[in-house]
């Protein structure tokens, strides 16, 4: 026995084997027990394996079938939106309804994506469609008047005082055409009353205000914090109104600053107040009276004061233009179309040929809108990329069916550089084709300095240019640094 090896826990080797054949099994009966067992689990791991298999078919089909449903979907929706050549159904007599809750721009809107998640942001109008239609209207027998509704909403560089001119131009015109413009408003601010000003009824809910202060700008210096916690500026400047790096050096106005900004604002509210009094059939100075005394004006006092011609509510107004479009005491509403509807239906758009002009082949003049912040480089949508704007320009003046270009800038500058390469692509299209600009509501700094070269420069009352100069600012923050207890340390070469 001591030859025999013993197990891990002393026992004699033959307690291990009667342990290990205790189911007292032939080998043939454990070959096949095992075999079983074997043939059991390749059937269970089969029947996991086409399980997943299947289910992650059925989940591929799925996200497949929606992915597709969501494209079908999203196409749909952009073809709802852009929907140039829908046709847009219209009844003799409507009234165009000119919705003012909206952002009118100069250039034409992108793609508004905000239909796809049914959200109820303000729709982003273009200015020319806006005077066009307008206009169109105005001819148009089947068109009988307008009606003025809602509130600005503003955003970027929309809903500008020069663009809002030429929206009242055009309602002038419609207006001198022999037929109404209705207005209808609750809470106005000087921007939507200077548009239903216009109106020949202008209506104002009896709960409604009228908020007309004046114009005022309001600056906020930084340099008494910049001294406190230890921020140091070095500012580079040339022209003594370029009042930009101000609100970083100073803690007030400069004289010249304070100079330009009281003319600036002098002349936009003088041209707002005279057309509203010419409208109005006031005199500017007793329109200011009421502003002064008054500054939100209330239904009642804005009647007496002649601003508007009555008070009512809303279901009163349209219960007039159901009975004036033939729908009196029905169910349905006015007779009405709205004038983004109406705008991509407008015989101005869609026949030129009627009024006589004929488009000539190769005769073509490029419209080009700059409307943004100057910027280097492509820029991003809402931008006026330097690199970007000058290689179109550049197509433009290499083009041979391109006869002229109209710039219309909308811009309160920006970047030197990039104002520059833009400049430069004018003053070379400018040695083989016409270059005609038009201001819009702002064409100050880099705005400006792209518009010099026109071959003829046309601007709004309103319009904001000049600002003519250029600054750097660079910020030290190393003492503030130090003082969190931040430190610097550096190697260099030279």
């Amino acid at each position: 026995m001591a030859g025999c090896p013993l197990t891990g826990n002393g026992a004699h080797p033959r307690a291990t084997h009667d342990l290990a054949v205790q189911p007292d099994l032939g080998p043939l009966d454990a070959f096949r027990l095992e075999d079983g067992e074997n043939a059991r689990s390749f059937v269970g791991y089969m029947k996991n394996f086409f399980t997943s298999m299947l289910g992650a078919l059925v989940a591929l089909i799925i996200f497949t079938g929606g992915g597709l449903l969501l494209f079908i979907g999203f196409i749909g929706a952009i073809a709802a939106m852009s929907g140039e050549n829908k046709p847009v159904a219209m009844e003799r007599g409507s009234y165009l309804v000119f919705n003012l809750d909206a952002n009118i721009t100069d250039a034409p809107p992108r793609v508004d994506f905000s239909a796809l998640t049914n959200d109820n942001r303000p729709e982003t109008l273009q200015l020319r469609s806006v005077t066009r239609a307008l206009r169109a209207a105005a001819k148009d027998d089947r068109i009988a008047g307008v009606l003025l509704t809602g509130s600005l909403s503003s955003g970027g560089y929309g809903n500008g005082y020069a663009a809002l001119k030429e929206v009242r131009n055009a309602l002038e015109d419609f207006k001198a055409a022999g037929k109404p413009v209705k207005a209808y408003l609750t809470f106005a601010d000087k921007k939507d009353y200077y548009l239903a000003s216009v109106a020949n009824d202008l209506v104002l809910d009896p709960y409604g205000m009228i908020l007309l202060p004046g114009l005022a700008s309001e600056p906020m210096f930084y340099a008494g914090a910049f001294e406190k916690f230890g921020i140091g500026i070095q500012v580079t400047r040339v022209g003594k109104y370029k009042s930009y790096v101000e609100p970083f050096t100073r803690k007030n106005m400069s004289p010249e600053n304070r100079e330009e900004v009281q003319k600036l604002l002098d002349d936009v509210w003088g041209s707002l107040v005279a057309d509203i009094a010419q409208s109005r059939g006031l005199t500017p100075v007793a329109l200011q009276a009421t502003v002064d005394a008054e500054g939100l004006v209330r239904a009642e006092v804005a009647k007496a004061a002649k601003l508007v011609d009555r008070i009512a509510y809303r279901d009163e107004v349209i219960d007039e233009l159901k009975a004036k479009t033939g729908r009196k005491g029905a169910k349905e509403t006015f007779k009405q179309i709205s004038l983004a509807a109406y705008a991509k239906i407008a015989p101005d758009r869609m026949d030129t040929s009627k009024h006589g002009v004929t488009p000539t082949r190769g005769q073509n003049i490029a419209l080009v809108y700059a409307e943004g912040a100057i910027v280097d480089g492509e820029g991003q949508p809402d931008d006026i990329g330097g690199t970007k704007f000058a290689r179109e320009l550049r197509q433009l003046r290499q083009n041979d069916s391109i006869k002229a270009i109209v710039l219309r800038v909308n811009s309160p500058g920006g970047s030197a550089t990039a104002s520059e390469a833009i400049q430069r692509e004018i003053r070379l299209t400018r040695k083989v084709k016409p270059v005609i600009v038009s201001m819009g509501s702002y064409a100050a700094s880099g705005g400006y300095w792209i518009s010099a070269y026109g071959d003829r420069i046309f601007a709004e009352p309103t319009t904001i240019t000049g600002s003519i100069g250029v600054f750097g600012i660079q910020f030290d923050v190393q003492k503030l640094a130090n003082n969190l207890g931040f430190t610097f340390d550096s190697v260099k070469t030279g």
